[in-house]
C-alpha cells in the first residue's frame, strides 16, 4: 500500500514539474500591452488545458510550481539581457507570482473543491480565474490606479479568448480519446459476444451429449450383469463394471463444466440485441479474423429489418460458421465475394449466405449435413474446430424451428438459404 501511495505521488510531482516547466518556457511567447509589465502569453492558454486533464493534482501546489518557475525564468531572462532595472524585473516577477497564485486559489475554492465537475462549469470558472487574475496582476502594475472602462474590456475579451480557445482544445482532445476508448470498448464486446455464441452453442451441444454419455454407462452396467449371469470370468466383469463408473465420472465432470459455463453465459446474462447489431458483430470479427489469410475476401451485408433478436448467440453461431464456409471456398480467389442478405417472409426471416468460391458437387452436397463430416483439414491433418454444418442444422431446426437448404455449382459457388421461424426468433430463450 504504501509502495502503491508512493508511486502515485511520484507521478503528481512529475506532471507538477512538466506543467512548471510548459508553462515557463510557454510564457516567453508573449506581446505587452496596457502597461509596461503586463503581457498576454502562450502560457495562459496551457494552463487551463494541464489543470483540465490533471485534475487530481491540487491546483494550490501546481500554481505554486509554476509561480515559481515562470517568474522566475522570466525575471533571470529579463536580467540577462539587461530589459530593465533590477527593481522593474522584480516587479515584474513578483506580479507575474500574483498571476498564478490568484488563478490557483480561486480554482481550488469555486471547481476543484466542488463533488460534481462538467465542462460548462469549468469554462465559467477558467473564465473568472483569467479575469481576475488579470485584473490583480495589472492593479499592482498600476498602483491600482488609472482603471478605465476600456482597461476592463480589454481584460474581459482576453481572459474570454483565451478561455475559449483554451477549453476548445481541451474538449476536443477529450471528445477524441474518449471516441478511441469507446471503439476499444466496442471492439472488446463484439469478441466477448463472440466467444460467448461460441461456449452456450459448445454448452448446448455438450447438454445432448449427457443422453450418448448415460447410454455408454448404462450399456457398460447391463454388459457387467450379463457377464455374471453366464458366469464369465470375474476379471472380464470387473473390468464391465469399471467402464461403468469411469463413464459415470466423467459424466459428473461433464455435467460441472455444463453447469459452471452454463451459468456464466445462462439466459440471465442475454442481453437482447438489434439484429442490425447482430450482424455488425459477425461480420466485422470476420473480416478481422480473415485479413492477413484472405485479404481480398469482400464481406457484403443486405439487411432492412430492424428486429430485436434475444436468443442473439446461437444466430451469431449459426451465421458465423456458414460465412466461415464461404471464406474457406472462395479458396484464396483474388475476387472472392461473400453476400449475406436478410428478408423478410411473413412469418419467416429468410438468411441467404452466398459465395462465388469453388462450388460443390452432388455427393459433397448430399453429405454436408451429416454429422462429423468435414472437407477441412490443415498441414498436420487435423480437423479445423467449429460446430460444422450438422450442429448448424440442428440449431436451425431445435433454436428457430427453421430449415436449411443448400444451393451449390462446381466452379460457380454456393448459397446456404436459412428459413428462421420469426417468432421463435423474437422469443426469449427459457432456462433449461
Amino acid at each position: 500500500m504504501f509502495k502503491s501511495n508512493n508511486f502515485i505521488m511520484q507521478g503528481r510531482w512529475r506532471r507538477t514539474f512538466i506543467a512548471a516547466t510548459s508553462i515557463a518556457l510557454a510564457s516567453q511567447v508573449n506581446f505587452q500591452i496596457y502597461a509596461p509589465g503586463f503581457i498576454l502569453t502562450l502560457a495562459a492558454l496551457l494552463l487551463p488545458i494541464f489543470l483540465y486533464f490533471n485534475d487530481d493534482i491540487n491546483p494550490i501546489q501546481l500554481m505554486f510550481c509554476i509561480a515559481m518557475a515562470s517568474p522566475i525564468f522570466r525575471g533571470l531572462l529579463l536580467f540577462i539581457s539587461h530589459d530593465g532595472s533590477v527593481d522593474k524585473i522584480i516587479q515584474f516577477v513578483v506580479t507575474d507570482m500574483v498571476f498564478y497564485l490568484t488563478y490557483g486559489v480561486i480554482y481550488y475554492f469555486l471547481y476543484w473543491r466542488r463533488g460534481v465537475r462538467n465542462n460548462s462549469s469549468f469554462f465559467l470558472i477558467i473564465l473568472i480565474c483569467d479575469y481576475v487574475a488579470n485584473f490583480f496582476e495589472i492593479s499592482l502594475l498600476t498602483d491600482f490606479s488609472h482603471y478605465t472602462y476600456e482597461l476592463f474590456q480589454i481584460i474581459f475579451i482576453t481572459a474570454l479568448i483565451r478561455t475559449l480557445l483554451s477549453c476548445l482544445l481541451a474538449f476536443l482532445y477529450h471528445y477524441f480519446t474518449l471516441m478511441v476508448r469507446q471503439e476499444k470498448h466496442e471492439q472488446r464486446y463484439y469478441q466477448f459476444i463472440w466467444i460467448a455464441a461460441s461456449v452456450k452453442s459448445e454448452v448446448y451441444f455438450m447438454k445432448k451429449n449427457i443422453s450418448e454419455i448415460e447410454n455408454v454407462m448404462k450399456n457398460a452396467y447391463l454388459l457387467n450383469q450379463d457377464l455374471k449371469d453366464k458366469g464369465t470370468d470375474q476379471k472380464q466383469q470387473d473390468m464391465a463394471l469399471d467402464i461403468a463408473r469411469d463413464v459415470h465420472e466423467i459424466k459428473k465432470d461433464y455435467q460441472n463444466v455444463i453447469r459452471g459455463l452454463g451459468d456464466y453465459f445462462g439466459s440471465d446474462n442475454n442481453m437482447p440485441m438489434m439484429l442490425s447489431d447482430v450482424l455488425k458483430v459477425i461480420t466485422n470479427y470476420i473480416r478481422e479474423s480473415i485479413k492477413q489469410k484472405s485479404p481480398n475476401v469482400v464481406i457484403e451485408v443486405k439487411n432492412n429489418l430492424d428486429l430485436v433478436i434475444p436468443n442473439h448467440y446461437y444466430l451469431v453461431s449459426i451465421i458465423s460458421n456458414l460465412i466461415f464456409n464461404a471464406v474457406d471456398a472462395l479458396d484464396d480467389k483474388p475476387n472472392g465475394l461473400i453476400r449475406l442478405t436478410v428478408e423478410d417472409k411473413n412469418d419467416h426471416v429468410i438468411l441467404n449466405v452466398s459465395d462465388n468460391g469453388i462450388g460443390m458437387d452432388e455427393e459433397t452436397k448430399d453429405m454436408i449435413f451429416q454429422p462429423g463430416f468435414t472437407t477441412k483439414f490443415n498441414a498436420s491433418g487435423d480437423v479445423y474446430r467449429g460446430i460444422g454444418l450438422s450442429h448448424v442444422a440442428l440449431l436451425v431446426k431445435e433454436q428457430f424451428d427453421g430449415t436449411i437448404q443448400v444451393d451449390s455449382q462446381l466452379n460457380k459457388g454456393t448459397n446456404f438459404k436459412v428459413t428462421l421461424n420469426k417468432n421463435k426468433l423474437l422469443q426469449e430463450e427459457t432456462a433449461e
